[in-house]
């Protein structure tokens, strides 16, 4: 009894499982990438560099092509 009342006091009070939540949630919020400038990843570098990673990844992209036409046409 005494545990599931300090759960249930935890979930009242905003914790859950050591986890805290707070603030206003509903605040407008809002950032720009505008400053930033051109971007970078390591990852399009890597695919440049090693022609393997290149292969592979370009393979992903058409299977994921794939999947999403079909996922597409099992939803019509």
């Amino acid at each position: 009894m005494a545990k599931t009342k300090k759960k249930q006091d935890q979930l009242e009070m905003g914790f859950s499982e050591g986890v805290t939540y707070g603030g206003d949630f509903d605040s407008a919020f809002s950032y720009s990438l505008g400053d930033l400038g051109e971007l970078t990843f390591p990852e399009e570098d890597m695919r440049d560099k090693y022609p393997a990673l290149k292969q592979a990844w370009e393979h992903y992209q058409s299977v994921l092509e794939v999947c999403k036409t079909k996922e597409q046409e099992d939803e019509d």
